[in-house]
């Protein structure tokens, strides 16, 4: 039981992750990469919670 609570955790902070950078997308080229590279670690983690 202790492990669900511990991916039910993991799973809020990918949420709320996701939802500061939507909120803070940057404009210039460079930053960009480094967001579009984060948001899609956080979005490829969030895929494993489906199954």
């Amino acid at each position: 039981m202790q492990n669900k609570k511990l991916e039910d955790k993991r799973y809020q902070e990918l949420i709320k992750q996701k939802e500061e950078f939507e909120k803070n997308r940057p404009h210039d080229i460079e930053s960009m990469r480094r967001w579009k590279h984060s948001m899609g670690k956080i979005l490829e983690e969030l895929e494993l919670f489906k199954k």
